[in-house]
């Protein structure tokens, strides 16, 4: 049987049938032989001679013949085709049974699951026949389904992390926007804005709406967060721990906290991407202060050919899960102020960040709450 399942629907059919017609045609013939014989004594029969062919002989008839007679006529004609028509019907159904019910029963079910979008399976083939190679066919459809919708998924999930970055890192530059327009406006109302403040607050504007603008560029040029790329550019250490300085009191000038910020170097010029250090040190800031208790402390130190910049706050600490499994999208920490505005991107947009700039980010939970660390690599690229 194994040996017809492997052969081609024409052949498998073939192989079949001749048997079950060659047993037919001896049933038959071997019915109207013997039919003929007891139908001898009482008139014409229809005779086997010889192999030859059909003949007539010449036999007695009665008068009257008898029912059983008649009904011996009948069967003599009704055998043959009875015996062919079997033959026929159970060669149909072997082959069926043998060649056509699985692969049909594996095609049928195979299509019901894909129509469902169900392709987490396999469809064997088991044979070699047309039917097998088209569920060959149909499985190396399903695979290439399979691989097309986990492409797709993945380049979703790429946009959407794209997306909730983008919409997470505007919210610290706008902030800082909002600050000094609010800052200008005060000042202004009050008549209590020097010229020399009002400059610095309208340059500090124009910085972010650079920033802004530039990083709107970025990410409309990008399929994923991994193809930004990374800028470095010789830049005095002294003017960027000033502006961070100023953006950080911006940043948190209506929270609920103090902030104590302690700026060191050790040289006078580094090699830095404004932008990441700016993303990274803002993000850090504000996931801590959706933690922090009364204070938050930031520190950033030039050493050597590292660029160390580290948050502190007196929070409840990183949950166990960031702890396990490291800054990763959409994971969020338990707890703190406005979750629901909150993506879960922060930690994961600095540990990129710092990672394209060959550094590292560390989080770990102290005594007094949590602790984050990003490191820069500043040395000439």
């Amino acid at each position: 049987m194994e040996r017809i399942r492997q052969m081609s629907l024409k052949k498998a059919f073939f192989s079949l049938t001749l048997p079950f017609l060659l047993i037919a045609f001896f049933l038959s013939a071997l019915s109207v032989w013997g039919i003929g014989e007891l139908m001898g004594t009482y008139g014409t029969s229809i005779r086997i001679e010889d192999g030859t062919g059909v003949t007539v002989a010449p036999a007695l008839e009665p008068a009257v013949p008898p029912s059983w007679y008649r009904v011996l006529s009948l069967l003599q004609l009704l055998f043959p085709t009875l015996f062919v028509l079997t033959a026929i019907l159970a060669a149909d159904l072997l082959f069926y049974r043998l060649k056509l019910k699985r692969p049909l029963a594996i095609l049928q079910s195979g299509a019901e699951r894909i129509m469902r979008h169900d392709l987490d399976f396999t469809m064997p083939s088991g044979s070699k026949d047309e039917l097998g190679q088209l569920c060959d066919a149909f499985e190396a459809m399903r695979q290439e389904l399979a691989n097309n919708n986990k492409k797709l998924w993945r380049q979703m999930e790429q946009r959407k992390r794209l997306n909730a970055a983008f919409s997470h890192n505007l919210r610290n530059p706008v902030t800082v926007v909002k600050g000094s327009a609010k800052m200008l406006k005060k000042g202004l109302s009050t008549g209590a804005l020097s010229s020399h403040q009002a400059q610095d607050a309208i340059s500090l504007i124009e910085e972010y709406a650079g920033r802004i603008e530039s990083y709107v560029e970025a990410m409309s040029s990008v399929q994923r967060l991994e193809q930004l790329s990374c800028a470095p550019r010789l830049t005095d250490w002294g003017e960027v721990a000033k502006e961070m300085k100023e953006s950080i009191r911006l940043l948190t000038q209506d929270a609920g906290y103090i902030v104590e910020s302690r700026f060191e170097h050790h040289r006078q010029s580094v090699w830095i991407d404004k932008s990441y250090l700016f993303n990274v040190a803002e993000n850090l800031i504000a996931n801590a202060g959706r933690y922090a208790k009364k204070r938050i402390e930031v520190e950033a130190t030039v050493w050597q050919d590292e660029l160390i910049f580290s948050v502190r706050d007196d929070g409840g600490g990183y949950s166990q899960a960031i702890l396990d499994k490291g800054a990763q999208p959409f994971l969020r920490g338990e707890g703190g102020a406005e979750p629901s505005v909150h993506f879960g991107m922060g930690l994961y947009v600095c540990k990129l960040l710092c990672e394209k700039h060959g550094g590292s980010l560390t989080l770990w939970n102290e005594e007094a709450g949590a602790f984050a660390e990003a490191r820069f690599r500043i040395s000439k690229p």
